[in-house]
């Protein structure tokens, strides 16, 4: 089995770094850029790099596994050529198989991993869920078996429940982390040490999986602490944004709570 990597950003890096970890062959990787595709040869030692997008005669592959922005998908596809036969998936977690359905001779599919990627972060790709859609049986089984090579999660899922999937990731991952930037930017306005948030993001990350997150909410929104919001909305003051940002998640959180509803705690 021989994969082509179309991308060389967040994605495409890991999937090059832990295919060739697994002993999976990458045999091309594409970017716009020659530079950026050959910033990931050393991942892949048996990989030509290019910046052509006609993938019939340089190094084909039996999987190509389209990594890059959703937005640049639309732009990239009309200028790509794929050998016949081959195995085309996005990793998408948003864009329909269908986006896939103009190119010709091959069969297509979804690769989506269900993870942040920071190319300064490695990953444990078996922990990593895989969610797989494809065109045709042979693409659904030939994406589950690459699948399986990298991760112990290899989930079959149709592309509605693959956007729900993304849209819960997005509040659990980008929106939780801007939260954490902000945290952290507040403590060091203040000359604070950072770390000292450690202890209670591990615990609340800990007690979301052991518990319904919102049965278990704590803070003054949830006790509807109208003296210590106004504080809090007070420190904010030179942060309109933030300030902004607190409201509207205190409102959210008192709007699942009961008003006399039982209070969890009294921590944070």
């Amino acid at each position: 089995m021989k994969v082509g990597i179309v991308g060389a950003g967040h994605v495409a890096t890991h999937l090059v770094k832990g295919l060739t970890q697994a002993g999976i062959e990458v045999s091309v990787i594409y970017s716009r850029t020659k530079a950026s595709a050959a910033a990931l040869a050393p991942y892949a030692p048996a990989a030509i790099t290019t910046d052509h997008p006609d993938f019939r005669a340089q190094a084909p592959a039996d999987i190509y596994l389209l990594a890059v922005p959703d937005q640049a998908l639309p732009q990239l596809l009309p200028h790509t050529l794929f050998p016949a036969r081959a195995v085309v998936a996005h990793t998408s977690g948003t864009q329909a198989l269908e986006l896939l359905s103009s190119l010709p001779g091959v069969e297509t599919g979804v690769f989506y991993p269900l993870q942040t990627f920071s190319k300064e972060k490695e990953i444990d790709w078996r922990r990593i869920p895989v969610c797989i859609e494809a065109s045709s049986q042979n693409a659904q089984e030939t994406l589950v078996h690459l699948g399986e090579k990298l991760s112990d999660q290899v989930v079959l899922m149709p592309g509605e429940a693959r956007r729900h999937v993304h849209l819960a990731a997005v509040f659990a991952c980008n929106f939780t982390n801007h939260l954490w930037g902000i945290a952290q930017e507040v403590l060091q306005k203040a000359q604070l040490p950072v770390n000292l948030l450690e202890p209670l993001v591990q615990e609340t990350v800990q007690k979301a999986f052991q518990f319904p997150p919102f049965t278990v909410q704590t803070g003054p929104a949830q006790r509807r602490d109208e003296n210590t919001i106004a504080a809090h909305l007070q420190l904010l003051a030179a942060e309109p944004q933030y300030q902004h940002l607190y409201q509207v998640l205190t409102q959210s959180i008192q709007a699942r709570q009961p008003e006399n509803g039982p209070v969890s705690g009294k921590q944070a």
